[in-house]
């Protein structure tokens, strides 16, 4: 029951930035409307200098110089890891025709700076290091039998887009940024109540993927 409901509120997270990615597509090709709008789909993998190694598809709406993308977590090395990922890319190439618009086919190397949003929930051995639990005599081992962590994240950083063939690219970028993880291995004891420590890392992060536009 707890897997369908962590499912669930996934899923919810997801709609809720699908309608943000349509609302801001309406928006913006109304602001926009000489630029091409391209779609299109991603596979990154990723690792952290905190987080072991995790994977999401992403899929990303495009207008002129600017990119909004929308992923989710399939993470096959783990399979009870759940999450979900907002990117805003900026490209900066510099136009090849000052009077003609930015267009993304007419660069076989596009360069970018980012702006990346996680949520990611996960056993706490997805952590790079090993944490204790904390030893209380109110902590019972049936209290830690499930122990997870959740993470928010936020990076700033830049990366590349290597055209190919045709609308297919590899794509690579290192960010780095601040990581909250709410560790309930680290548990807390308030008032006869069991909390999860929660814990601020600055934090590196390096991915790489195949990405498809159409």
């Amino acid at each position: 029951m707890k897997k369908v409901a962590n499912i669930s509120r996934t899923v919810k997270h997801v709609i809720i930035l699908l309608l943000i990615l349509a609302t801001a597509k309406v928006s913006l090709s109304q602001n926009f409307t000489e630029n091409k709008e391209v779609f299109g789909l991603s596979y990154n993998y990723e690792t952290s200098r905190v987080l072991n190694d995790r994977m999401f598809i992403i899929g990303n709406y495009t207008i002129g110089r600017r990119s909004f993308e929308v992923g989710i977590s399939t993470n096959s090395y783990t399979p009870a890891s759940q999450g979900f990922l907002f990117q805003h890319k900026v490209f900066l190439n510099k136009k090849q025709n000052e009077h003609a618009d930015f267009e993304l086919k007419n660069y076989n190397i596009r360069t970018y700076a980012i702006y990346k949003f996680v949520m990611f929930g996960s056993p706490v051995n997805s952590l790079r290091k090993n944490h204790d639990v904390v030893e209380s005599e109110r902590i019972t081992q049936n209290s830690l039998a499930s122990t997870n962590i959740n993470t928010i994240e936020h990076y700033l950083g830049f990366g590349a887009e290597f055209d190919l063939y045709d609308n297919l690219s590899v794509e690579t970028m290192v960010v780095g940024g601040v990581n909250n993880i709410k560790n309930n291995s680290k548990a807390i004891v308030i008032e006869d109540q069991i909390l999860p420590k929660t814990d601020l890392y600055l934090t590196w992060d390096i991915s790489i993927g195949m990405n498809y536009r159409f």
